[in-house]
């Protein structure tokens, strides 16, 4: 975080600011926290993502982007009239995931924000490699699978994650790619037992959510999980670069994907009926917590099943189900 000597463009005091290439704007630290809140609700009001009496269930990781979404919209809940809870999986990963989940509850206790957590070990589940999907892909179906159930558990009206403009597009590219011409929109409505999920953070680029942390002096968790690695965010420098030559090309550039290509999800993605088993919604017999829990109930853990991935932390619609 890089503060120069200059004039703020929005109170013109001279003093430390920032510079928004994203924006074309020079901000003091103190208009850049309100500049910040107030992009989060813009977006809110712009696709009607929440409304007053809402109940909000947040998916936090500790990381930035859920630190900064969860202390933004703990503020912006006084002002809109909505209730805000976070939410939590304890991934089962050994002391990562009990340092992850300290993070969490620190994050939490700070911001006043009550704090569901779910154990997936609980649920005889647990982060490793099934068949052709790698542990990423398995992380993000019972993440994706959970967040549903859990949210009505807690009886929100509401699911909120924090994907940024870096992530939609990233998933806009990787869909362009390969001839899928769709891209994830800011709201999905509540439909076939699933709940309505927004994402606040679709207009926000990375790394203003770490700005935002910093200056209000916000605890991250900046561990890496284990099973991360460098390749599934590689065309995320691809788009730096384009930011480089062209400022706020990346806005720009989901802009025109929202234009240009219709929002529906595959139809693979979209619930049929209610798990065989379960109940819960999916686009198959079983939902794949379930299709997950039997695979894993015959085979022990071996550390050596768990292969390094190529899909990042926010990439959570494999293992093609719904539920």
């Amino acid at each position: 975080m890089d503060m120069v000597e200059g004039r703020c463009r929005i109170c013109g005091d001279s003093t430390e600011i920032l510079r928004l290439t994203e924006f074309n704007l020079k901000l003091c630290r103190h208009c850049f926290v309100r500049f910040f809140e107030r992009r989060v609700r813009r977006a809110l009001e712009k696709h009607a993502m929440l409304g007053e009496g809402d109940r909000v269930a947040l998916a936090v990781s500790g990381g930035k982007d859920s630190t900064a979404l969860l202390f933004a919209l703990k503020r912006l809940g006084v002002a809109m009239d909505f209730e805000l809870r976070a939410l939590h999986f304890h991934l089962n990963m050994g002391e990562y995931s009990d340092r992850n989940l300290e993070a969490v509850a620190a994050q939490a206790d700070l911001a006043g924000v009550p704090l569901e957590v779910v154990r997936i070990a609980d649920l005889g589940l647990r982060v490793q490699r099934v068949k052709g999907w790698n542990s990423c892909a398995v992380c993000g179906a019972i993440k994706r699978s959970l967040l549903n159930r859990e949210a009505r558990r807690m009886e929100a009206t509401v699911v909120a994650t924090a994907h940024t403009l870096e992530d939609v597009l990233l998933f806009s590219f990787k869909n362009l790619l390969s001839r899928k011409h769709y891209v994830p929109q800011p709201v999905l409505p509540a439909t076939g037992g699933l709940a309505r999920k927004v994402k606040p953070l679709v207009y926000t680029p990375e790394r203003l959510n770490l700005v935002y942390c910093r200056l209000r002096d916000l605890p991250v968790f900046e561990d890496k999980c284990p099973e991360w690695t460098p390749r599934g965010h590689s065309l995320k420098e691809v788009f730096e670069h384009m930011e480089e030559v062209m400022p706020s090309g990346k806005l720009q550039l989901l802009l025109s994907f929202m234009e240009a290509f219709p929002g529906q999800e595959e139809e693979d993605d979209v619930p049929r009926g209610p798990c065989a088993r379960c109940g819960e919604p999916t686009s198959r017999e079983l939902c794949a917590i379930c299709q997950l829990a039997d695979w894993f109930s015959t085979r022990p853990s071996r550390p050596s099943e768990h292969t390094p991935s190529t899909c990042g932390e926010t990439e959570i619609r494999a293992f093609q189900d719904a539920g």
